[in-house]
């Protein structure tokens, strides 16, 4: 599947402060690996309640997306930290 980015995801992922480069590159790794198979029961990922978007987990950061299956697209909405993420 294709791989889209928000504004905000894009900027938490290039901003050296936002996320240290150890974590940043755990979280792009996850990403490709949820783009291969959104599926695949070794991340941990699962939908939000009331929402129709999903939770990837990595470490103390959380991914927020969306899986637009006509388009064959994942879009990465949001990247923060656990106790910020979902105060949207």
């Amino acid at each position: 599947m294709r791989v889209e980015y928000t504004r905000a995801a894009r900027k938490s992922l290039l901003e050296p402060k936002a996320i240290p480069t150890g974590r940043r590159n755990q979280i792009r790794a996850a990403i490709e690996q949820l783009a291969v198979d959104p599926a695949d029961p070794s991340l941990d990922a699962k939908p939000l309640a009331g929402s129709d978007l999903y939770r990837l987990r990595v470490g103390p950061y959380r991914v927020l997306y969306s899986i637009h299956a006509n388009t064959e697209t994942i879009r990465i909405e949001l990247i923060r930290m656990r106790g910020d993420v979902y105060k949207r």
